[in-house]
């Protein structure tokens, strides 16, 4: 079964990608016709699934075949890709059936692997403190796999839907009277912002094309007078609110309660927040807005999108890494009503604002978490495909940590606030939230904690890179030819997968995707120190995301990066050692574990560096000065605590070595693809390569005298197969 996993699992995912032309409908004419094309796509849909599963199966039977596998095995192999299959079809129904190859073929995979290692952590007979690492490996390996799955669930859905029901495109009718549209109020909030950028918004905010608005902006505890003077000044000149808030609380959404409440029109029915930084199109009102004639749509959110992105390599491949959550993510949550209202560039209804109680204060992502209670108070919510606004992205690395370190530290806020009405149930009066709606939040949540699972599945690769190099035995699992070989398999699958779709989804070349992917990779420390503080810090400093760096050395930047480097540096050692074992499994198998993880630590001072030597507009270049400035007075707290993370990884490497002992005996093993083996005499000394070689054709014998040399190699796990290292970052809140 897991052979067969292992070459379906990746033929149903490239057939996932390979371009196809989507089936085209003309417009139904009524009722009935639009019944009965929606029958013929179903039935499609359901013949090329059945008719994929069983070209799979044929291959994976052949494959078993060649490889000499018993009758019985060929047989129990191909039923268990049909079953997992036959099981899914339900599930798919509305994807194409390459999505549904892709799904089934995969979970499969996942749940055979898992089912396989419990047993074979058992059958390695390491020692008591050995087998328990080993089972904490395995426990972390199906979490691993479960946010796995939740991001495969996302990739299918995004390539495989064929009809999108909720989909707002530009080509989708909203049209409304102007006598009909809503009065709007847009919020703008600002804190320690130039001046010449906050007017240049207010600029594009008054030429929107649209009949009844008005525009706020609430100055958020600016401690120099000389910054927002200036905007007091030209606002009295323009006729839009302006307030300044001294030593007001609550951060962002306490302004905006601040507006709400006190400067808001009485005409006002939807609420708009613009961060100060963006420049709207003149048409945003008019296309969003209309979405209201629906009495019970809560919220609308268009695409955040970004200007000044195009100069430089770094900041055209972070510009994608951001394109990502609004070309793929949003659209799939929208499909099950499960979208989130993002802040800036959102609509919500007055009254259901009002209803909730205004902005939640102890909440550092308040418009994730109030969209949430919209939903849940029984609210939809809409997700516009349109771009209407561009804004300025993180100009220093190190900003992008803290806006990271932000969205992380929120969504497990909103975890640990909200899990009980995110887990399945009946809708009730209390909790409107169906079943997609549960899933979505759920799933974005908890894929925060991808970044912290790999930190410690690479803190178990670097303990067996150790344990290897000083002549160790087995430290947690004995390899098998299976285990050789799907390891790399989902590596692989993760790997592909995430760039593919990346590159799918926001038309990112793949050098920029690739880029794009180990820009996600190099904030995994700082994302990991938040995800595990959320869960007992009840609040968090409020690391604002600044508009403004300069430009410094090369040293400067392992410097402000230092943990990341660090352990970058213990990554490529581990390499080092893993490869003098270069003769057996082991040695590059756990060479490659390692290289992935280590480049994305080390990418975080690539990209820092990067960041600050690339070159920008003269009107973006003194933003980025200041930025920096900035960056050292708010980030140092979160450096130094990654650093504490990387010295405890390097402890727990070490306790699991002193506790280990150097040699450990090779079971005999029975080769389950070509069936049980003669038993071997006690006395017989070994004949055939070790355990776990691709030319074990029956099982391996050793006396117990076995010197380490002739044992099977030190496990690893698959530890690229978790979402921080495998896929898009979480989708919390943008």
């Amino acid at each position: 079964m897991l052979l067969a996993g292992i070459v379906a699992a990746p033929l149903g995912s490239a057939a996932l990608f390979v371009p196809a032309r989507r089936p085209t409908r003309a417009a139904a004419e009524g009722p009935g016709k639009s019944s009965a094309a929606g029958t013929w796509a179903a039935i499609r849909r359901f013949v090329f699934a059945v008719f994929g599963t069983a070209v799979l199966a044929a291959v994976a039977a052949g494959i078993l075949k060649l490889i000499g596998s018993t009758e019985q095995n060929l047989v129990a192999g191909v039923a268990g890709l049909l079953f997992a299959s036959l099981v899914m079809l339900p599930v798919t129904r509305r994807w194409s059936g390459r999505a549904h190859l892709c799904w089934s073929s995969s979970v499969f995979l996942f749940v055979v692997y898992l089912t396989y290692a419990l047993d074979w952590t058992f059958a390695s007979h390491l020692g008591p403190a050995s087998t328990i690492g080993g089972v904490l490996l395995w426990v972390l390996e199906i979490f691993a796999a479960l946010l796995s799955c939740a991001y495969l669930w996302e990739i299918c859905d995004a390539l495989g839907t064929e009809h999108w029901r909720r989909r707002i495109t530009p080509s989708t009718p909203l049209d409304v009277p102007d006598a009909e549209l809503p009065f709007v109020s847009l919020h703008v909030p600002a804190h320690n912002e130039p001046p010449d950028m906050v007017i240049e918004t207010l600029r594009s905010l008054l030429r929107l094309d649209y009949p009844r608005y008005e525009v706020i902006l609430i100055d958020d505890n600016t401690d120099d007078e000389s910054l927002w003077r200036p905007v007091e000044e030209w606002c009295a000149r323009h006729d839009v609110k302006f307030a300044h808030l001294a030593d007001w609380p609550g951060y962002k959404s306490g302004a905006l309660n601040y507006a709400l409440r006190r400067l808001t029109s009485d005409q006002a029915e939807v609420i708009g927040v613009v961060d100060s930084d963006y420049q709207i199109d003149a048409g945003f009102l008019r296309r969003c807005a209309p979405a209201f004639a629906d009495p019970w749509i809560g919220f609308v959110q268009a695409p955040q999108d970004y200007r000044g992105w195009e100069s430089a390599r770094y900041y055209r491949r972070l510009y994608y890494s951001y394109k990502y959550f609004f070309s793929v993510s949003q659209p799939s949550r929208n499909e099950h009503d499960g979208a989130i209202f993002a802040g800036t560039m959102g609509l919500i209804r007055r009254v259901a604002l009002d209803e909730l109680g205004g902005w939640d204060e102890w909440c550092i992502t308040e418009d994730a978490e109030l969209s949430l209670r919209l939903l849940r108070g029984g609210w939809h919510g809409l997700h516009v495909d349109q771009t209407w606004g561009r804004g300025i992205m993180p100009l220093t690395f190190e900003a992008l940590k803290g806006q990271r370190y932000r969205w992380c530290f929120g969504g497990i806020q909103i975890l640990r606030m909200h899990w009980r009405s995110m887990m399945p149930g009946r809708r009730s009066a209390a909790n409107h939230l169906g079943a997609g709606q549960r899933w979505a939040y759920l799933a974005g949540a908890l894929q925060w904690y991808g970044d912290l699972l790999g930190l410690l599945f690479l803190i178990f690769l670097l303990a067996g890179a150790v344990n290897l190099a000083t002549g160790g035995g087995q430290l947690f699992r004995k390899l098998t030819v299976f285990l050789v070989a799907v390891v790399p398999v989902l590596v692989m699958l993760g790997l592909v997968r995430a760039i593919a779709l990346l590159r799918r989804g926001t038309g990112a070349s793949w050098r920029d995707a690739l880029g794009a992917f180990f820009i996600w990779q190099s904030t995994s420390l700082v994302v990991a120190r938040a995800s595990v503080l959320a869960l007992f810090a009840r609040k968090a400093a409020f690391l604002r995301t600044p508009k403004t760096s300069e430009q410094t050395r090369w040293w400067e930047a392992l410097r402000a990066n230092w943990a990341e480097s660090c352990l970058a540096l213990f990554g490529f050692l581990g390499i080092i050692g893993a490869l003098t074992r270069y003769d057996q499994f082991s040695g590059p198998l756990l060479a490659a574990l390692l290289l992935f993880p280590t480049l994305g630590m080390a990418a975080a001072p690539v990209n820092s560096w990067a960041a600050r030597r690339a070159a920008l507009p003269p009107w973006l270049r003194e933003r980025r000065r200041t930025e920096y400035q900035r960056d050292r007075r708010s980030f140092a707290a979160g450096v130094a605590t990654g650093g504490a993370v990387a010295v405890l990884g390097v402890a727990i490497a070490a306790i699991a070595l002193f506790f280990t002992g150097n040699h450990a005996r090779t079971p005999d093993i029975v080769g389950p693809v070509q069936g049980p083996a003669a038993p071997s005499s006690p006395s017989s000394s070994p004949t055939s390569s070790p355990s776990g070689s691709p030319s074990s054709a029956s099982p391996t014998s050793s006396s117990p005298s076995a010197t380490p040399s002739s044992t099977s190699p030190t496990s690893t796990s698959p530890t690229t197969t978790t979402p921080s290292t495998t896929a898009p970052p979480s989708t919390s809140t943008p």
